[in-house]
Order: structure tokens, then C-alpha cells, then sequence
């Protein structure tokens, strides 16, 4: 029993040891059998990387193709750009270079079509692709195939789709001066000229042929007469002949126009006479009317004693700036206004507004009766006194008030039953 349990071991032992072995041995046969590392060489590939086929059959020794990263460098030139379409195979390029950095270092890397090429950088962990500006015509794209070599003998290929290459620096700054240049092309069609560079050249020198000739004509035409005033003013048979021409001019311009500048200088003086005599007559006439008790007017005659207890007026004069103008009473503060005249008035409330003392107790009787005496009072003042220009306004509000009432009187009470009294 003892006997076959010990053989059974020997068994596994032998089992486990003979793999080990052959493992040992393989790493020395592939040291004597290994050759130099290829030149670069664009060899087909599935799945964009390929391997020696040692390194390719054992999982436990991935090669650097394999594992490498590629991440495209970002710029802030909007005409530089890579775009990734498949993660470390495939890229778009945008511009006349593409750099690219790698998380496995390189021995070299190359494009076999032309127009493009390749540059390892940085000690292998940059490579830059570079294209010519036909390498892709302008609004296509054309697919370019970079080829890495590492240092652990694998390759890998990378697809680059390129775009816009003749794009440059320079271009990209000329943008800022499209305006400019389009401006340019269109004023020189303007003056007869093409918009080839050029004939844009030659309207330039055009230009510049006339400012330099009409700066030199100025400067020297200028300079010229700067000097003749000069030598002039030094000359005192020059004053003489300038005093005599001012005195030429005046004896003709007085002798032409004389008349006609002494009556506009009589006018103003007219103008101001007379401006002052209307103001005196203004006055007059202000006063004249202040003095001018009310009783003499025809319509309000003795009925002026309820204007004088009611509003303490005592002269055509004053009803009608009462009217006209409203009532103001002095207070601590100053001058306030106790009502705006005739402005406040409103048919449907005459009996309570400032006309109010008036028509108290039947003094005057109606409402319409009393606009009537302030209507005449105002019409007093135009045609007595010529102060129309105060009191015209005025008067025509109260005669558009003395007709709405009459209307609402003919509305209430009829056409012959309206309310008594009038304006006369």
C-alpha cells in the first residue's frame, strides 16, 4: 500500500518538473537562434500593430506595440488640430504638421507616400509628421500611413487623415486683413485698375506718385508765400498800398450800401422806441383799468357789491385777472394759489366752486348770470382797454361754458322753460 502512495508521487512530481524545464529552455534557444532588429519596413498588419511571432504568441510578454499610447499635442493655432477617430490608430490632422507624443519610446518612424514625412523627437517618445501644402487638395482629405518602429523589434502602423495643409501661419494672420484687402480690390476697380496683386501694386504706387506730388506742390506753394508776407511786411510802401486798398473798399461798399446800412441801423432803434411805448401803453392801459370801478359795467352794474363781499374785487380790472389769471392769497410760506380762474370751472359743478360767494343766498341769481357779468367784464377789457392779449382766452372758456349750460337747461327744462338769467 505504502508502496503504490509513493509511486503515485513520483508520478506528479515528474509531470509538474517537465513543462518548467521546457520553459527554461526556450528563452536559451531563442537567445542562440535571435537575429539583429529589422530596418524599418512597411509590412501589412491586422489590427494596425504587428509583432515577431515569438513575441505574438506569448501572452505573457506583450510588446510595445501593443501597450504604446499615442496622444496628439493641442495647439492654439485654430489651423492646427488633430482629431481622434479610433483610440492610438487612427487620426484626422488638420494643417501643414501634426506632433504626436508616445507612451512607448521609438527607433524610428517613416511614411513611404509622398508628400509627407516623419521625425522622431525627444528621444522617441515625439514624432512629428510633416506634409508639404499639395499633400491634401484644398476641401478633401488624404489618408497617409505613419510607421513606427519600437525598440523592442514590433511595429505598428497609424492611419492619418490630412487635411487643409496648405494652411501656414502666414495665412491664418492674413485673415485679420481681409477686410482691408477686399476694400483695396474694390477701389482700384473703381479707378480702371485689375485686382491681380499686381495691379494692385501699381494702383499703390499710383497713389503714392500723387500724395508725394500734391504734399511737395502744398509744402512748397506754402513756403513761397510765407516768405513773399515777409519781405512784404518789411516793406512800408506795402502798408501804404494796403491802407489804401481798406480805404478803396469801405468808400465803395459805403457808397453801394450806405443807405440801406443806416436804415437798419435806424431800425433797430426804431424797433427798440417802439417796444418801449407799447410797454408803456401796456402799463397805462393796466392801470387805467384797475382804476375803472366795476359798477361801470353795463352787465354787472349793481351787482358788483356781491363780487366785492365775495371776492373783495372792486375794479373791472381786478374781476378780470381774477378770472383770467385766478386768485393767490399770501401765506407765512409765501404766495399761494386759492384757485385757478376760469380753468376750474366745470358745468356740472358751478354752484360749489369759487363762484360759489356769489351765488350765495340768490345774490346773483344763477350760475349762468354770473359767467354772463365775468364774460362782459373780460369783453371790457379787450375793447376799453386793449388788453385782448390777456383776457381773449379767457373770455372765449367762459363763453363755451355759458353755452354748455344753456344746452343742459334746454335738455332739462325745454326749449322754453330754460333757466333765467344771461350773459349780457
Amino acid at each position: 500500500m505504502h508502496r503504490h502512495l509513493l509511486v503515485a508521487v513520483v508520478l506528479v512530481l515528474s509531470m509538474a518538473v517537465g513543462p518548467v524545464g521546457a520553459a527554461v529552455a526556450d528563452p536559451v534557444a531563442q537567445q542562440q537562434t535571435a537575429t539583429p532588429t529589422p530596418a524599418p519596413t512597411a509590412t501589412p498588419a491586422a489590427n494596425n500593430t504587428t509583432t515577431t511571432p515569438t513575441e505574438a504568441d506569448d501572452p505573457t510578454n506583450p510588446t510595445a506595440a501593443g501597450q504604446v499610447r499615442i496622444t496628439p499635442e493641442k495647439f492654439d493655432e485654430p489651423f492646427l488640430a488633430v482629431t481622434v477617430r479610433e483610440s492610438d490608430s487612427v487620426f484626422e490632422t488638420t494643417g501643414p504638421f501634426a506632433l504626436f507624443t508616445l507612451s512607448r519610446k521609438v527607433e524610428a518612424a517613416r511614411i513611404s507616400q509622398q508628400p509627407a514625412e516623419a521625425q522622431v523627437l525627444a528621444g522617441g517618445t515625439q514624432v512629428k509628421v510633416t506634409y508639404t501644402d499639395d499633400a491634401a487638395p484644398p476641401g478633401e482629405t488624404s489618408l497617409y500611413t505613419l510607421e513606427l518602429f519600437f525598440t523592442d523589434g514590433s511595429t505598428k502602423e497609424v492611419e492619418l487623415y490630412a487635411r487643409q495643409t496648405g494652411v501656414s501661419v502666414g495665412a491664418s494672420e492674413l485673415q485679420e486683413y481681409a477686410p482691408v484687402l477686399e476694400e483695396l480690390r474694390e477701389v482700384a476697380e473703381q479707378h480702371g485698375y485689375g485686382t491681380s496683386p499686381d495691379e494692385l501694386v501699381a494702383y499703390l504706387s499710383w497713389v503714392n506718385e500723387r500724395a508725394d506730388l500734391i504734399d511737395g506742390f502744398l509744402t512748397k506753394s506754402a513756403a513761397q508765400l510765407m516768405a513773399l508776407a515777409i519781405a512784404a511786411s518789411m516793406n512800408w510802401l506795402f502798408w501804404l498800398l494796403l491802407l489804401g486798398l481798406i480805404a478803396l473798399v469801405a468808400k465803395w461798399i459805403q457808397k453801394r450800401w450806405g443807405g440801406l446800412l443806416e436804415a437798419l441801423q435806424n431800425d433797430v432803434g426804431r424797433a427798440e422806441r417802439k417796444r418801449r411805448e407799447l410797454e408803456l401803453a401796456y402799463e397805462e392801459q393796466k392801470q387805467t383799468a384797475d382804476e375803472v370801478p366795476l359798477e361801470e359795467v353795463p352787465a354787472v352794474g349793481s351787482n358788483a357789491v356781491y363780487w366785492r363781499d365775495g371776492h373783495g374785487v372792486r375794479s373791472a380790472g381786478q374781476l378780470a385777472r381774477m378770472a383770467a389769471f385766478g386768485a393767490h392769497r399770501q401765506t407765512e410760506e409765501g404766495l399761494e394759489q386759492v384757485h385757478n380762474g376760469v380753468e376750474d370751472l366745470d358745468t356740472d359743478s358751478l354752484e360749489d366752486s369759487w363762484l360759489e360767494p356769489v351765488l350765495r343766498s340768490n345774490r346773483i341769481p344763477t350760475a349762468k348770470q354770473a359767467l354772463g357779468e365775468i364774460k362782459a367784464t373780460l369783453e371790457h377789457m379787450e375793447t376799453k382797454h386793449n388788453l385782448g392779449h390777456l383776457y381773449r382766452d379767457a373770455r372765449d372758456d367762459v363763453a363755451q361754458l355759458i353755452q354748455e349750460v344753456e344746452e343742459e337747461d334746454q335738455m332739462m327744462f325745454g326749449p322754453g322753460n330754460a333757466g333765467t338769467g344771461g350773459d349780457d
